[in-house]
């Protein structure tokens, strides 16, 4: 079957290839949202391409915007959590923290639950989380 001049299948010259943005590119499309709304103050970074000594887990994110400091774990659409970003932010909805994942759709979805519904956008987050768990868990880097 061809689509565009292109032949599909297990043989296909586009098989691989992606079709959604990457983690960075999320990610960077993310930031400029919360900065939009809350100046660069509102973006704390923690992500890094290798492996480093920091909490196994933590999220990419520590945003500050509409009145709620929160940590985002951004994923691409294609992308799934590892096991231990999934026990970091179920931790920190546990003990009362706003901590959601997903792409830039998720955090625009967010950002207006908590302008139109107000506060308490944990539920919502925990089941965010919960959706992006359901995925499967990818590998953890190893050091």
């Amino acid at each position: 079957m061809k689509v565009n001049g292109i032949e599909l299948g297990p043989n296909s010259p586009a098989r691989g290839l992606r079709t959604c943005r990457s983690e960075s590119a999320e990610e960077q499309l993310c930031d400029d949202l919360v900065a939009s709304i809350a100046g660069i103050a509102g973006v704390v970074k923690f992500s890094q391409a290798q492996v480093a000594q920091q909490t196994r887990g933590i999220s990419d994110r520590r945003y500050r915007a509409l009145g709620h400091a929160f940590w985002f774990e951004v994923k691409a659409e294609d992308g799934k959590l590892t096991e231990s970003q999934h026990r970091f932010l179920e931790a920190e909805l546990d003990y009362g923290n706003l901590a959601c994942c997903g792409t830039l759709d998720d955090l625009r979805d967010l950002l207006a639950y908590i302008r139109t519904a107000g506060s308490e956008p944990h539920t919502w987050c925990r089941l965010r989380v919960q959706r992006w768990a359901a995925k499967g868990y990818r590998k953890e880097r190893v050091k």
